[in-house]
């Protein structure tokens, strides 16, 4: 029992360090519900009078997707405005001038979800990448206008390494093969500028999602398990059947032992160790008279 005691304690440890499922950092929720970022909405007759728009904290005006005037009009925690058109379509009109090839020349910066949703009047304009999986791509007409821009597509991206809110991704064209629909699971890498936190109809409530405009999604390779060898839950199911097989062996081996008749050498003669306990005690009794 020794020896399956070990054996057990190493498989555990086996299945810890070997088999066991990386642990990735889950970075905590984030609250994007549009009456957390923006308050609540204004009650009866009251209205709400916008803000001129600050200038923007952000690198040169040749390094943003648009003019300075034109971002400086877009306003967080909305839905799509009238006023976010201009910087919009400039947006689109620098994706395709510039391409996919030069945008990964240029070095973005990655980012995560919460610098986007914290931060965004410091990113907007600005190129950044960010990782994920695609659970929804659908193709949408653009609003009238004259950049020829007719249609585009958005997708709704998990961040890797969360939080579970989504991003929103728009694009001007889709990489071949890439599946569209409204439940896919497609892991790609998102490098294009960020626009603003954009207010959309959830199933339970108005939320927050950061936008990203791109020329494509690069789609991303799914991880592959090794060619001609087990996964560890195989490994270990037989290690662990080779043990139960072991212990039972040892068991029977050793009920058999128990069962085995004792021979006659090894017997103990119990009238020969009274006799000698029976002369030792008159011996004593003759010694102390």
């Amino acid at each position: 029992m020794p020896a399956a005691a070990a054996i057990v304690l190493g498989l555990g440890w086996i299945e810890r360090t070997w088999f066991a499922a990386p642990q990735r950092p889950i970075a905590d929720e984030v609250d994007t519900r549009l009456d957390a970022v923006a308050g609540p909405p204004p009650a009866g007759d009251e209205i709400v009078i916008e803000p001129e728009g600050l200038p923007l904290d952000a690198p040169p005006a040749a390094a943003l997707s648009a003019s300075r005037e034109a971002l400086a009009r877009v306003r967080d925690a909305t839905f799509f405005r009238a006023a976010d058109e201009e910087a919009w379509f400039q947006t689109w009109n620098t994706l395709r001038a510039a391409g996919l090839a030069a945008f990964r020349r240029a070095g973005p910066q990655p980012v995560a979800f919460r610098e986007l949703f914290g931060q965004p009047r410091s990113f907007r304009g600005r190129l950044v990448a960010m990782r994920g999986t695609l659970h929804r791509l659908e193709e949408l007409p653009a609003p009238a206008n004259d950049h020829g821009v007719e249609r585009y597509w958005q997708g709704w991206l998990e961040p890797e390494g969360g939080p579970s809110s989504p991003v929103v991704v728009q694009a001007l064209r889709l990489p071949a093969g890439m599946p569209t629909g409204l439940s896919i699971d497609e892991p790609v890498e998102v490098i294009g500028y960020f626009f603003k936190n954009y207010a959309y109809n959830a199933a339970d409530t108005i939320r927050v999602a950061p936008v990203i405009m791109a020329v494509e999604p690069i789609r991303r390779p799914r991880p592959v398990a090794p060619a001609g060898g087990g996964t560890g839950s195989t490994v270990l199911t037989t290690l662990l059947a080779a043990t139960l097989v072991s212990l039972i062996g040892a068991a029977w081996v050793g009920s058999r032992a128990t069962r085995r008749p004792v021979p006659s050498s090894a017997m103990v003669d119990l009238d020969a160790v009274l006799s000698v306990g029976a002369a030792a005690g008159e011996a004593t009794k003759t010694t102390e008279a």
